[in-house]
Protein backbone atom coordinates (compact mmCIF):
# COMPACT_ATOMS: atom_id res chain seq x y z
CA UNK A 1 0.00 0.00 0.00
CA UNK A 2 1.55 3.75 -0.84
CA UNK A 3 2.17 6.12 2.02
CA UNK A 4 -0.30 8.29 1.73
CA UNK A 5 1.74 11.98 1.75
CA UNK A 6 1.22 15.32 3.48
CA UNK A 7 -1.98 17.13 2.05
CA UNK A 8 -0.63 19.75 0.04
CA UNK A 9 -3.88 21.73 0.34
CA UNK A 10 -4.83 23.98 3.55
CA UNK A 11 -8.14 24.09 4.77
CA UNK A 12 -9.36 28.02 3.86
CA UNK A 13 -9.99 30.46 7.03
CA UNK A 14 -13.66 29.88 6.57
CA UNK A 15 -16.27 28.47 4.18
CA UNK A 16 -14.82 26.11 1.62
CA UNK A 17 -11.85 25.93 -1.29
CA UNK A 18 -13.77 24.71 -4.18
CA UNK A 19 -11.25 23.07 -6.89
CA UNK A 20 -12.67 22.08 -10.43
CA UNK A 21 -9.73 19.67 -11.87
CA UNK A 22 -9.39 20.16 -15.87
CA UNK A 23 -8.51 16.17 -16.41
CA UNK A 24 -11.08 17.13 -19.48
CA UNK A 25 -14.40 17.43 -20.43
CA UNK A 26 -16.33 16.67 -17.06
CA UNK A 27 -17.13 17.35 -13.46
CA UNK A 28 -14.42 16.47 -11.00
CA UNK A 29 -14.72 18.60 -7.70
CA UNK A 30 -12.60 18.93 -4.87
CA UNK A 31 -13.82 20.69 -2.07
CA UNK A 32 -12.06 21.47 1.28
CA UNK A 33 -13.37 22.65 4.88
CA UNK A 34 -12.02 23.18 7.97
CA UNK A 35 -12.47 21.02 11.28
CA UNK A 36 -12.76 22.78 14.30
CA UNK A 37 -11.09 20.46 16.24
CA UNK A 38 -8.06 19.20 13.64
CA UNK A 39 -5.25 20.18 11.26
CA UNK A 40 -6.45 18.04 9.15
CA UNK A 41 -8.98 19.38 6.40
CA UNK A 42 -12.07 17.65 5.32
CA UNK A 43 -12.04 16.92 1.83
CA UNK A 44 -15.04 15.86 -0.18
CA UNK A 45 -15.02 15.00 -4.07
CA UNK A 46 -17.66 15.24 -6.15
CA UNK A 47 -17.49 13.22 -9.10
CA UNK A 48 -14.18 12.88 -11.36
CA UNK A 49 -14.85 11.56 -15.18
CA UNK A 50 -14.34 12.89 -18.61
CA UNK A 51 -15.53 12.83 -21.95
CA UNK A 52 -13.00 10.45 -24.23
CA UNK A 53 -10.21 12.92 -26.09
CA UNK A 54 -11.71 15.54 -24.52
CA UNK A 55 -8.65 16.72 -22.48
CA UNK A 56 -7.31 20.07 -22.82
CA UNK A 57 -4.67 20.83 -24.89
CA UNK A 58 -2.05 21.82 -22.97
CA UNK A 59 -2.13 19.03 -20.96
CA UNK A 60 -1.87 16.49 -24.35
CA UNK A 61 1.05 18.50 -25.01
CA UNK A 62 2.80 17.58 -21.75
CA UNK A 63 1.42 13.74 -21.34
CA UNK A 64 -0.99 14.53 -18.98
CA UNK A 65 -4.01 12.52 -18.81
CA UNK A 66 -6.76 11.45 -16.39
CA UNK A 67 -4.56 9.44 -14.55
CA UNK A 68 -1.97 12.39 -14.51
CA UNK A 69 -4.65 14.55 -12.70
CA UNK A 70 -5.64 11.76 -10.33
CA UNK A 71 -2.63 11.55 -9.00
CA UNK A 72 -2.52 15.22 -8.76
CA UNK A 73 -6.07 14.99 -6.27
CA UNK A 74 -3.75 12.28 -4.29
CA UNK A 75 -1.12 14.74 -3.29
CA UNK A 76 -3.72 17.51 -3.09
CA UNK A 77 -5.78 15.38 -0.53
CA UNK A 78 -3.10 12.96 1.16
CA UNK A 79 -4.84 10.53 0.11
CA UNK A 80 -7.92 10.40 1.87
CA UNK A 81 -11.19 11.71 1.22
CA UNK A 82 -13.74 12.20 4.01
CA UNK A 83 -16.83 11.78 1.80
CA UNK A 84 -16.90 11.06 -2.20
CA UNK A 85 -20.29 11.92 -4.04
CA UNK A 86 -21.58 10.80 -7.22
CA UNK A 87 -23.89 12.27 -9.03
CA UNK A 88 -25.04 9.92 -11.34
CA UNK A 89 -23.39 7.12 -13.95
CA UNK A 90 -22.26 8.94 -16.93
CA UNK A 91 -19.12 8.95 -17.95
CA UNK A 92 -18.23 12.31 -17.91
CA UNK A 93 -18.71 11.70 -13.86
CA UNK A 94 -17.54 8.90 -13.43
CA UNK A 95 -14.97 7.55 -15.74
CA UNK A 96 -12.60 8.16 -13.37
CA UNK A 97 -13.16 5.30 -10.88
CA UNK A 98 -11.47 2.04 -10.74
CA UNK A 99 -13.55 -0.88 -12.22
CA UNK A 100 -14.17 -3.10 -8.81
CA UNK A 101 -10.79 -5.41 -8.02
CA UNK A 102 -8.46 -2.77 -10.53
CA UNK A 103 -6.02 -2.51 -7.84
CA UNK A 104 -3.84 -0.84 -10.94
CA UNK A 105 -6.17 2.03 -11.17
CA UNK A 106 -4.61 5.61 -9.97
CA UNK A 107 -7.82 5.80 -7.67
CA UNK A 108 -7.93 2.18 -6.18
CA UNK A 109 -5.02 3.63 -3.25
CA UNK A 110 -7.32 6.35 -1.98
CA UNK A 111 -9.06 5.99 1.33
CA UNK A 112 -12.30 6.72 0.75
CA UNK A 113 -14.65 7.33 3.98
CA UNK A 114 -18.02 7.45 2.75
CA UNK A 115 -19.71 7.79 -0.17
CA UNK A 116 -23.25 10.01 -1.14
CA UNK A 117 -25.20 8.76 -4.12
CA UNK A 118 -28.96 9.73 -4.91
CA UNK A 119 -31.81 7.42 -3.91
CA UNK A 120 -31.64 6.01 -7.40
CA UNK A 121 -28.80 3.54 -6.78
CA UNK A 122 -30.79 2.35 -3.57
CA UNK A 123 -31.00 -1.28 -4.08
CA UNK A 124 -33.69 -1.53 -1.40
CA UNK A 125 -35.76 1.02 -2.58
CA UNK A 126 -38.92 0.24 -4.41
CA UNK A 127 -39.29 3.32 -6.71
CA UNK A 128 -35.41 2.93 -7.81
CA UNK A 129 -35.87 0.00 -8.66
CA UNK A 130 -39.27 0.59 -10.73
CA UNK A 131 -37.03 3.45 -12.56
CA UNK A 132 -34.22 0.93 -13.29
CA UNK A 133 -36.76 -2.12 -14.82
CA UNK A 134 -37.99 0.67 -17.07
CA UNK A 135 -34.91 2.29 -17.76
CA UNK A 136 -33.09 -1.24 -18.85
CA UNK A 137 -36.28 -2.42 -21.38
CA UNK A 138 -35.76 1.08 -22.91
CA UNK A 139 -31.99 0.59 -22.98
CA UNK A 140 -32.32 -3.57 -24.41
CA UNK A 141 -35.17 -1.86 -27.17
CA UNK A 142 -32.39 0.77 -28.17
CA UNK A 143 -29.61 -2.07 -28.36
CA UNK A 144 -31.38 -4.27 -30.27
CA UNK A 145 -32.57 -0.96 -32.83
CA UNK A 146 -28.68 -0.68 -33.20
CA UNK A 147 -28.57 -4.36 -34.55
CA UNK A 148 -31.10 -3.38 -36.67
CA UNK A 149 -30.10 -0.75 -38.32
CA UNK A 150 -26.80 -1.99 -38.95
CA UNK A 151 -27.94 -5.01 -40.38
CA UNK A 152 -30.21 -2.47 -42.64
CA UNK A 153 -27.00 -0.30 -43.45
CA UNK A 154 -26.96 0.95 -47.80
CA UNK A 155 -30.48 -0.85 -48.17
CA UNK A 156 -32.79 1.06 -46.19
CA UNK A 157 -31.37 3.01 -42.86
CA UNK A 158 -30.11 6.09 -42.89
CA UNK A 159 -27.18 7.16 -43.04
CA UNK A 160 -24.80 7.03 -39.94
CA UNK A 161 -27.94 6.25 -37.88
CA UNK A 162 -26.19 2.85 -36.46
CA UNK A 163 -23.20 5.10 -35.66
CA UNK A 164 -25.33 7.72 -33.61
CA UNK A 165 -27.03 4.82 -31.42
CA UNK A 166 -23.51 3.11 -31.49
CA UNK A 167 -22.35 6.18 -29.32
CA UNK A 168 -24.69 6.59 -26.81
CA UNK A 169 -24.65 2.70 -26.33
CA UNK A 170 -21.13 3.27 -25.44
CA UNK A 171 -21.89 6.30 -23.23
CA UNK A 172 -24.67 4.16 -21.20
CA UNK A 173 -22.69 0.34 -21.34
CA UNK A 174 -19.15 0.85 -22.42
CA UNK A 175 -20.43 -0.60 -25.63
CA UNK A 176 -20.57 0.33 -28.85
CA UNK A 177 -22.90 -2.75 -30.78
CA UNK A 178 -26.27 -3.86 -29.14
CA UNK A 179 -24.64 -7.12 -29.39
CA UNK A 180 -22.36 -6.55 -27.12
CA UNK A 181 -24.69 -5.19 -24.53
CA UNK A 182 -27.90 -7.75 -25.08
CA UNK A 183 -25.19 -10.91 -24.64
CA UNK A 184 -23.61 -8.78 -21.53
CA UNK A 185 -27.01 -8.52 -20.16
CA UNK A 186 -28.41 -12.66 -20.81
CA UNK A 187 -24.63 -13.23 -18.98
CA UNK A 188 -25.08 -10.90 -15.91
CA UNK A 189 -28.33 -12.49 -15.53
CA UNK A 190 -27.05 -15.96 -16.17
CA UNK A 191 -29.25 -16.44 -18.69
CA UNK A 192 -27.88 -18.26 -21.85
CA UNK A 193 -29.34 -16.61 -25.04
CA UNK A 194 -29.55 -18.54 -28.30
CA UNK A 195 -26.63 -18.27 -30.55
CA UNK A 196 -25.94 -14.65 -32.22
CA UNK A 197 -25.94 -16.23 -35.27
CA UNK A 198 -29.77 -16.81 -35.15
CA UNK A 199 -30.45 -13.40 -34.34
CA UNK A 200 -30.31 -10.75 -31.69
CA UNK A 201 -33.79 -10.93 -31.37
CA UNK A 202 -33.02 -14.26 -29.10
CA UNK A 203 -30.78 -12.66 -27.08
CA UNK A 204 -33.26 -9.26 -26.91
CA UNK A 205 -35.84 -12.03 -25.61
CA UNK A 206 -33.63 -13.60 -22.85
CA UNK A 207 -32.44 -10.26 -21.50
CA UNK A 208 -35.81 -8.98 -21.34
CA UNK A 209 -37.13 -12.19 -19.40
CA UNK A 210 -34.74 -11.20 -17.20
CA UNK A 211 -36.06 -7.78 -15.92
CA UNK A 212 -32.39 -6.55 -16.53
CA UNK A 213 -31.91 -3.20 -14.90
CA UNK A 214 -29.16 -1.53 -17.35
CA UNK A 215 -25.72 -1.67 -16.81
CA UNK A 216 -24.46 1.53 -17.97
CA UNK A 217 -21.03 2.61 -15.76
CA UNK A 218 -22.11 0.47 -12.93
CA UNK A 219 -19.10 -1.15 -12.97
CA UNK A 220 -17.10 2.00 -11.85
CA UNK A 221 -19.78 2.43 -8.95
CA UNK A 222 -19.49 -0.82 -7.93
CA UNK A 223 -15.51 -0.69 -7.46
CA UNK A 224 -15.91 3.03 -5.37
CA UNK A 225 -18.32 1.35 -2.90
CA UNK A 226 -16.06 -1.60 -2.63
CA UNK A 227 -13.48 1.04 -1.13
CA UNK A 228 -15.52 2.71 1.47
CA UNK A 229 -15.03 2.25 4.75
CA UNK A 230 -17.42 3.87 6.45
CA UNK A 231 -21.35 4.95 5.44
CA UNK A 232 -22.89 4.34 2.29
CA UNK A 233 -25.88 7.11 1.98
CA UNK A 234 -28.46 7.27 -0.14
CA UNK A 235 -30.22 10.84 -0.27
CA UNK A 236 -33.56 11.92 -1.10
CA UNK A 237 -35.12 15.64 -1.69
CA UNK A 238 -36.34 17.37 1.55
CA UNK A 239 -34.09 14.80 3.68
CA UNK A 240 -32.91 16.39 6.77
CA UNK A 241 -29.79 18.62 6.38
CA UNK A 242 -26.15 16.49 6.46
CA UNK A 243 -23.23 17.56 8.90
CA UNK A 244 -19.68 16.78 7.90
CA UNK A 245 -17.91 15.03 10.31
CA UNK A 246 -15.70 17.46 12.50
CA UNK A 247 -16.68 20.47 10.67
CA UNK A 248 -19.04 23.44 12.13
CA UNK A 249 -20.94 25.76 10.51
CA UNK A 250 -21.55 24.00 7.45
CA UNK A 251 -25.05 21.75 6.71
CA UNK A 252 -25.77 19.93 3.06
CA UNK A 253 -29.33 20.09 2.08
CA UNK A 254 -30.28 17.90 -0.74
CA UNK A 255 -32.21 19.02 -3.50
CA UNK A 256 -32.90 16.16 -5.93
CA UNK A 257 -33.20 13.83 -8.20
CA UNK A 258 -37.22 14.15 -7.49
CA UNK A 259 -39.14 11.08 -6.26
CA UNK A 260 -41.86 12.16 -8.48
CA UNK A 261 -42.13 9.65 -11.50
CA UNK A 262 -43.71 12.52 -13.92
CA UNK A 263 -40.49 15.01 -12.71
CA UNK A 264 -38.20 12.63 -12.94
CA UNK A 265 -39.18 11.48 -16.35
CA UNK A 266 -39.49 15.70 -17.79
CA UNK A 267 -36.27 17.12 -19.43
CA UNK A 268 -36.67 19.73 -21.59
CA UNK A 269 -37.29 23.42 -20.76
CA UNK A 270 -40.97 24.43 -21.30
CA UNK A 271 -41.67 28.11 -22.71
CA UNK A 272 -40.62 31.11 -20.53
CA UNK A 273 -38.36 28.17 -18.58
CA UNK A 274 -36.20 28.17 -21.55
CA UNK A 275 -33.01 30.22 -22.62
CA UNK A 276 -33.71 31.50 -26.13
CA UNK A 277 -30.89 31.47 -28.87
CA UNK A 278 -31.65 34.60 -30.48
CA UNK A 279 -35.41 35.16 -31.23
CA UNK A 280 -36.06 31.25 -30.52
CA UNK A 281 -36.01 29.17 -28.24
CA UNK A 282 -34.28 25.67 -28.43
CA UNK A 283 -37.83 23.90 -28.80
CA UNK A 284 -39.11 26.29 -31.22
CA UNK A 285 -39.53 25.81 -35.31
CA UNK A 286 -36.80 27.73 -36.85
CA UNK A 287 -33.80 27.40 -34.07
CA UNK A 288 -32.09 25.30 -36.09
CA UNK A 289 -32.11 27.72 -38.84
CA UNK A 290 -31.00 30.63 -36.59
CA UNK A 291 -28.37 28.60 -35.30
CA UNK A 292 -26.96 27.14 -38.84
CA UNK A 293 -26.72 30.89 -40.01
CA UNK A 294 -25.99 32.65 -37.09
CA UNK A 295 -22.54 33.81 -37.77
CA UNK A 296 -22.15 29.83 -38.11
CA UNK A 297 -19.99 29.37 -41.93
CA UNK A 298 -20.17 25.24 -41.18
CA UNK A 299 -23.58 24.99 -40.88
CA UNK A 300 -23.67 23.52 -37.56
CA UNK A 301 -26.85 23.72 -35.77
CA UNK A 302 -27.19 24.08 -31.85
CA UNK A 303 -27.91 20.61 -31.78
CA UNK A 304 -25.05 17.86 -31.54
CA UNK A 305 -26.98 15.49 -34.07
CA UNK A 306 -28.16 16.16 -37.56
CA UNK A 307 -31.46 17.59 -37.69
CA UNK A 308 -32.95 14.30 -39.30
CA UNK A 309 -32.24 12.63 -36.24
CA UNK A 310 -33.57 14.66 -33.72
CA UNK A 311 -37.52 14.56 -32.44
CA UNK A 312 -38.67 16.82 -30.26
CA UNK A 313 -40.31 14.99 -27.13
CA UNK A 314 -43.61 15.59 -28.03
CA UNK A 315 -43.10 13.46 -31.67
CA UNK A 316 -42.18 10.75 -29.43
CA UNK A 317 -44.30 7.90 -29.03
CA UNK A 318 -46.43 6.57 -26.31
CA UNK A 319 -43.25 3.77 -26.31
CA UNK A 320 -40.98 5.49 -25.03
CA UNK A 321 -42.73 7.44 -22.34
CA UNK A 322 -41.72 6.68 -18.44
CA UNK A 323 -44.85 4.26 -17.98
CA UNK A 324 -45.03 2.46 -21.82
CA UNK A 325 -45.45 -1.61 -20.88
CA UNK A 326 -42.21 -2.95 -22.59
CA UNK A 327 -44.99 -5.20 -24.96
CA UNK A 328 -45.46 -1.58 -26.61
CA UNK A 329 -42.38 -1.71 -27.43
CA UNK A 330 -42.12 0.27 -31.25
CA UNK A 331 -39.36 -2.74 -32.40
CA UNK A 332 -42.18 -5.00 -32.24
CA UNK A 333 -43.57 -3.11 -35.28
CA UNK A 334 -43.01 -5.84 -38.47
CA UNK A 335 -39.45 -6.36 -39.82
CA UNK A 336 -40.04 -8.19 -43.50
CA UNK A 337 -36.98 -10.13 -44.85
CA UNK A 338 -37.81 -11.93 -47.67
CA UNK A 339 -34.26 -11.83 -49.17
CA UNK A 340 -30.96 -9.73 -48.89
CA UNK A 341 -31.79 -7.54 -51.84
CA UNK A 342 -35.74 -6.67 -51.08
CA UNK A 343 -35.64 -6.00 -47.20
CA UNK A 344 -37.91 -3.49 -46.50
CA UNK A 345 -38.98 -2.00 -43.00
CA UNK A 346 -41.48 -0.02 -41.30
CA UNK A 347 -39.63 2.92 -41.40
CA UNK A 348 -41.21 4.83 -38.66
CA UNK A 349 -39.38 3.24 -35.46
CA UNK A 350 -35.84 3.93 -37.20
CA UNK A 351 -36.21 7.91 -36.36
CA UNK A 352 -37.45 6.94 -32.98
CA UNK A 353 -34.41 4.84 -32.05
CA UNK A 354 -32.35 8.03 -32.22
CA UNK A 355 -35.20 9.96 -30.17
CA UNK A 356 -34.87 7.14 -27.53
CA UNK A 357 -30.98 7.66 -27.60
CA UNK A 358 -31.54 11.46 -26.86
CA UNK A 359 -34.08 10.40 -23.90
CA UNK A 360 -32.03 8.09 -22.40
CA UNK A 361 -29.33 9.89 -22.04
CA UNK A 362 -30.98 12.86 -20.61
CA UNK A 363 -33.32 10.39 -18.25
CA UNK A 364 -30.13 9.51 -16.56
CA UNK A 365 -29.10 13.01 -16.19
CA UNK A 366 -32.09 13.79 -14.33
CA UNK A 367 -31.31 11.45 -11.61
CA UNK A 368 -28.24 13.53 -10.50
CA UNK A 369 -27.81 13.83 -7.10
CA UNK A 370 -28.47 17.96 -6.57
CA UNK A 371 -26.56 19.43 -3.04
CA UNK A 372 -26.74 22.98 -1.67
CA UNK A 373 -23.96 24.11 0.76
CA UNK A 374 -25.01 26.60 3.36
CA UNK A 375 -22.05 28.34 5.50
CA UNK A 376 -24.01 29.08 8.37
CA UNK A 377 -22.20 32.32 9.80
CA UNK A 378 -22.90 33.89 6.39
CA UNK A 379 -25.62 32.29 5.27
CA UNK A 380 -24.10 31.86 1.77
CA UNK A 381 -25.15 28.79 0.03
CA UNK A 382 -23.36 26.40 -2.75
CA UNK A 383 -25.36 24.82 -5.28
CA UNK A 384 -23.89 21.58 -7.18
CA UNK A 385 -26.37 20.22 -9.65
CA UNK A 386 -24.64 17.16 -11.62
CA UNK A 387 -26.62 17.04 -14.71
CA UNK A 388 -30.37 17.88 -13.24
CA UNK A 389 -32.71 18.57 -15.88
CA UNK A 390 -36.09 20.02 -16.20
CA UNK A 391 -38.25 17.81 -13.46
CA UNK A 392 -35.62 18.24 -10.88
CA UNK A 393 -35.58 21.89 -11.13
CA UNK A 394 -39.19 21.88 -11.10
CA UNK A 395 -39.14 19.96 -8.29
CA UNK A 396 -37.42 22.09 -5.52
CA UNK A 397 -39.92 24.72 -5.50
CA UNK A 398 -41.81 22.14 -3.19
CA UNK A 399 -38.30 21.91 -1.10
CA UNK A 400 -38.87 23.03 2.65
CA UNK A 401 -36.79 22.36 6.09
CA UNK A 402 -37.86 22.85 9.62
CA UNK A 403 -35.32 24.19 11.57
CA UNK A 404 -34.77 25.20 14.89
CA UNK A 405 -38.24 26.49 14.58
CA UNK A 406 -38.16 28.07 11.22
CA UNK A 407 -39.05 27.28 7.47
CA UNK A 408 -36.55 27.68 5.49
CA UNK A 409 -37.12 26.56 1.55
CA UNK A 410 -35.20 26.07 -1.49
CA UNK A 411 -35.84 29.23 -2.93
CA UNK A 412 -34.38 30.67 0.31
CA UNK A 413 -31.22 28.87 -0.06
CA UNK A 414 -31.16 29.86 -3.34
CA UNK A 415 -31.52 33.32 -2.68
CA UNK A 416 -28.57 33.34 -0.76
CA UNK A 417 -26.48 31.18 -3.18
CA UNK A 418 -23.46 32.96 -4.05
CA UNK A 419 -21.75 29.95 -5.86
CA UNK A 420 -22.88 28.01 -8.93
CA UNK A 421 -21.93 24.58 -10.55
CA UNK A 422 -23.28 24.74 -14.30
CA UNK A 423 -25.48 22.00 -14.75
CA UNK A 424 -24.45 19.86 -17.83
CA UNK A 425 -21.67 21.70 -18.70
CA UNK A 426 -23.94 25.02 -19.34
CA UNK A 427 -26.46 22.43 -21.88
CA UNK A 428 -29.71 24.21 -22.82
CA UNK A 429 -31.42 21.45 -20.65
CA UNK A 430 -29.48 21.91 -17.13
CA UNK A 431 -30.43 25.49 -16.28
CA UNK A 432 -33.74 27.26 -16.04
CA UNK A 433 -34.63 30.34 -17.51
CA UNK A 434 -37.08 32.45 -15.59
CA UNK A 435 -37.30 35.61 -13.08
CA UNK A 436 -37.97 36.36 -9.29
CA UNK A 437 -41.51 36.09 -9.51
CA UNK A 438 -41.36 32.57 -11.93
CA UNK A 439 -43.07 29.73 -10.10
CA UNK A 440 -40.13 27.45 -11.03
CA UNK A 441 -36.96 27.24 -9.69
CA UNK A 442 -34.35 29.37 -12.00
CA UNK A 443 -31.00 31.10 -12.38
CA UNK A 444 -32.48 34.01 -11.34
CA UNK A 445 -33.37 33.14 -8.07
CA UNK A 446 -29.90 32.69 -7.17
CA UNK A 447 -27.92 35.71 -5.17
CA UNK A 448 -30.77 37.91 -4.54
CA UNK A 449 -29.52 41.26 -2.46
CA UNK A 450 -26.51 41.87 -1.18
CA UNK A 451 -25.44 38.10 -1.79
CA UNK A 452 -25.20 39.18 -6.10
CA UNK A 453 -22.03 40.85 -5.14
CA UNK A 454 -20.33 37.42 -4.43
CA UNK A 455 -21.57 35.31 -7.32
CA UNK A 456 -19.38 32.96 -9.11
CA UNK A 457 -20.33 30.26 -11.55
CA UNK A 458 -18.07 27.18 -12.62
CA UNK A 459 -19.07 25.42 -16.07
CA UNK A 460 -17.06 22.17 -15.89
CA UNK A 461 -17.16 22.52 -20.04
CA UNK A 462 -13.96 22.10 -22.21
CA UNK A 463 -15.47 24.69 -24.48
CA UNK A 464 -12.79 24.67 -27.00
CA UNK A 465 -13.25 20.65 -27.35
CA UNK A 466 -17.20 21.09 -27.54
CA UNK A 467 -17.15 23.21 -30.02
CA UNK A 468 -14.76 22.25 -32.44
CA UNK A 469 -16.01 18.78 -32.66
CA UNK A 470 -17.09 17.79 -36.03
CA UNK A 471 -20.97 17.03 -34.20
CA UNK A 472 -20.69 19.96 -31.84
CA UNK A 473 -21.32 19.73 -28.10
CA UNK A 474 -22.71 23.56 -27.46
CA UNK A 475 -21.42 23.24 -23.69
CA UNK A 476 -21.90 26.06 -22.77
CA UNK A 477 -25.00 27.08 -24.94
CA UNK A 478 -24.47 31.14 -26.02
CA UNK A 479 -27.45 32.03 -24.75
CA UNK A 480 -26.66 30.75 -21.12
CA UNK A 481 -22.75 31.87 -20.82
CA UNK A 482 -24.44 35.21 -21.45
CA UNK A 483 -26.53 34.77 -18.62
CA UNK A 484 -23.96 33.74 -16.24
CA UNK A 485 -21.38 36.53 -17.20
CA UNK A 486 -23.99 38.60 -16.83
CA UNK A 487 -25.33 37.06 -13.42
CA UNK A 488 -21.37 36.72 -12.50
CA UNK A 489 -20.35 40.08 -13.33
CA UNK A 490 -17.46 37.93 -15.43
CA UNK A 491 -17.09 36.18 -12.66
CA UNK A 492 -17.46 32.75 -14.90
CA UNK A 493 -14.92 29.95 -14.68
CA UNK A 494 -14.40 27.11 -17.21
CA UNK A 495 -11.90 24.15 -17.77
CA UNK A 496 -10.99 25.48 -21.04
CA UNK A 497 -10.15 28.42 -21.88
CA UNK A 498 -9.47 28.50 -18.06
CA UNK A 499 -7.98 32.07 -17.72
CA UNK A 500 -11.26 33.96 -15.97
CA UNK A 501 -12.40 37.07 -18.77
CA UNK A 502 -13.57 40.69 -17.56
CA UNK A 503 -16.22 41.78 -20.16
CA UNK A 504 -16.62 44.81 -21.51
CA UNK A 505 -19.68 45.40 -19.83
CA UNK A 506 -18.13 45.09 -16.47
CA UNK A 507 -14.94 46.68 -17.20
CA UNK A 508 -16.60 50.09 -15.34
CA UNK A 509 -14.63 51.52 -12.38
CA UNK A 510 -17.43 50.54 -10.51
CA UNK A 511 -16.46 46.78 -10.65
CA UNK A 512 -12.57 46.89 -10.04
CA UNK A 513 -13.26 46.08 -6.51
CA UNK A 514 -15.65 43.46 -7.07
CA UNK A 515 -12.97 41.87 -9.51
CA UNK A 516 -10.01 42.34 -7.55
CA UNK A 517 -11.57 40.80 -4.46
CA UNK A 518 -12.64 37.34 -7.58
CA UNK A 519 -9.02 37.51 -8.40
CA UNK A 520 -7.73 36.78 -5.22
CA UNK A 521 -9.53 34.45 -4.42
CA UNK A 522 -9.21 32.34 -7.44
CA UNK A 523 -6.47 30.68 -8.72
CA UNK A 524 -5.81 29.15 -12.65
CA UNK A 525 -3.34 26.02 -12.63
CA UNK A 526 -2.50 23.60 -14.80
CA UNK A 527 -4.54 21.22 -13.69
CA UNK A 528 -7.32 22.68 -11.78
CA UNK A 529 -9.18 25.89 -11.10
CA UNK A 530 -9.87 26.99 -7.28
CA UNK A 531 -12.51 29.62 -6.20
CA UNK A 532 -12.59 29.89 -2.28
CA UNK A 533 -15.95 31.39 -0.84
CA UNK A 534 -15.34 32.52 2.42
CA UNK A 535 -17.75 32.26 5.21
CA UNK A 536 -17.98 35.71 6.26
CA UNK A 537 -20.84 38.46 6.27
CA UNK A 538 -22.14 39.98 2.80
CA UNK A 539 -20.95 43.40 2.20
CA UNK A 540 -24.44 45.53 1.73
Amino acid sequence: MTKPPTPRLKAPKSGARVRMYRQGHGDCFLLTFKRSRSPKPFFMLIDCGRKKGSTPDDLVAKEIDIDAVIEEIWKDTGGKLDVVVVTHEHEDHVSGFPKAGDDTHPFSKFHVEDLWLAWTEDETDADANRYREIYGDKLLTLALAHEKLTALQGIGAPEGAAEEIAEFLELETGHRTGAAVLKEACIEMGVAPRDMIEGPEHAFAAARSTKIRGKRYKERLAGLRSMVKGEIKFLSPGDPPLALKGVKDVRVFPFGPPRDQHLLTSLDPRQSEEFHLGPFAMGDVGAGLFAAFDGDTKGKSSSPFAPRYVIAEGEISDSVKEDAAPERSYLSRTYLAEDAADRRIDGDWMGEAEGLALRLNSEVNNTSLVLAFELEKSGKTMLFTGDAQRGSWVSWADLSWQIDGATITAKDLLARCTFYKAGHHGSHNATLNGSLDSAHPNLNWMAQGAYANDFVAMVPSNKTWAWGKSRPWRHPMKAIEHALIDKTRSRLLMIEPHTPERHDAHAGPEFDAMWEAFLNATRSEEVAIEYVVEDTPVAP
